[in-house]
C-alpha cells in the first residue's frame, strides 16, 4: 500500500510527499498538479493518451481536469514523489501571469527539465517536508509562486494564452457553466445528470458532448472530482469520525469511502488524515 509521509495543505493547495508501490487508475484533478520524483524506482505516467517517464531529471505536468495515471514497472521499488496540487483561484489571486492556471493548455507540454532554479526550488520544498516544524504560510507561497513561475517560463504557450486572456480568457459555454454551478452545489454526490440536462435545455447525449468538448473531461469524471475535493477538505479539517465523514459524502459503508479515496489519491482516508498539516494564512 502507498502511503502518505506528509502532507501541506493550505489556500494554495496542496503539497505532499508520497510513498507509491501501487500502479493508480485513471483520474484527474480540478487544480494543478506538478510532479517530482525524488527517490526510487521508476515510474510511467500517462496524461490522456501518452506515456511519459519520470525520472530525478524531468518534472511532470499536468493541467487541471487533465486525466492521468501512473504505472509502476514490476518488481521496481517504491517511488517516492513530491505532489503539488495548486489551486486555479490562489494561482490567478497571487500572480497575474497565472490568471488562466485553470486552461487545459496552461502547460503547454506535459514535463520540463529539472535543472537550475527550478531543482533549488524543489529542494526547498523537500527541505520544509523533512523538518518537523511546520512551515508558515507565506514561506511556501512564496516558494510555490517561484516554481510556478520557472516552470510557465519553459512549459507555457505564451502567444496561446496572451490571446486568450485578451478575448476575455477562457470561458465554458454558458449552458455548461450553469451546470457546472449545480454539481459544485452538491458537492459531486447524488447528481442527477439527467436533470442537469434538463435544466440547461439539453439532451443528455448533447450535455455529456458538450461537457467532454468544453472540459476535457466527462460529467462524471467532473463529478468525481469534486466529491474527492469535499472528502479530501472534510478528512483534512474535521475531527468527525473517519465513518461519519464517508456517510456525509454519499459512501454506504466505510469500506466504499475507502476504496475512492484510495483510488484517487492513493492512500486510505485514515493515512491522510495522520500525515495533513493545516498551514494557515494568519501564520504569515
Amino acid at each position: 500500500m502507498s502511503d502518505a509521509l506528509r502532507i501541506l495543505h493550505g489556500e494554495f493547495g496542496r503539497v505532499a510527499l508520497v510513498l507509491v508501490d501501487k500502479p493508480m487508475a485513471a483520474h484527474a484533478h480540478r487544480v494543478c498538479h506538478i510532479i517530482f520524483k525524488v527517490g526510487g524506482g521508476a515510474i510511467e505516467f500517462g496524461i490522456r493518451e501518452r506515456q511519459h517517464r519520470l525520472d530525478a531529471r524531468t518534472v511532470l505536468l499536468v493541467n487541471a481536469c487533465e486525466p492521468h495515471f501512473y504505472e509502476q514497472k514490476p518488481l521496481s521499488p517504491p517511488a517516492t514523489l513530491l505532489a503539488l496540487y495548486l489551486e486555479p483561484d490562489w494561482l490567478r489571486k497571487v500572480d497575474r501571469r497565472f490568471s488562466l492556471s485553470a486552461h487545459p493548455r496552461f502547460f503547454g507540454r506535459p514535463g520540463c527539465a529539472v535543472e537550475g532554479r527550478i531543482a533549488r526550488i524543489r529542494d526547498e520544498l523537500l527541505d520544509m517536508l523533512a523538518v518537523m516544524e511546520s512551515p508558515s504560510a507565506k514561506i511556501v507561497e512564496e516558494t510555490i509562486v517561484a516554481l510556478i513561475a520557472e516552470i510557465t517560463a519553459k512549459a507555457q504557450p505564451s502567444a496561446y494564452l496572451s490571446a486568450c486572456e485578451l478575448m476575455g480568457g477562457f470561458a465554458f459555454d454558458a449552458r455548461i457553466r450553469h451546470c457546472i454551478e449545480l454539481m459544485q452545489y452538491t458537492g459531486g454526490i447524488t447528481v442527477d445528470f439527467d436533470e442537469i440536462a434538463r435544466s440547461a435545455n439539453l439532451s443528455r447525449p448533447h450535455f455529456f458532448h458538450l461537457f467532454r468538448k468544453q472540459t476535457g473531461v466527462t460529467p462524471a469524471t467532473f463529478a468525481t472530482m469534486l466529491r474527492m475535493e469535499a472528502s479530501i477538505a472534510r478528512v483534512s479539517s474535521s475531527d468527525a469520525p473517519l465513518m461519519d465523514v464517508g456517510l456525509q459524502m454519499g459512501f454506504e459503508s466505510p469500506g466504499n469511502f475507502t476504496r475512492f479515496f484510495v483510488a484517487q489519491q492513493g492512500v486510505t482516508p485514515s493515512q491522510y488524515r495522520r500525515k495533513v498539516e493545516l498551514v494557515s494564512p494568519t501564520s504569515r
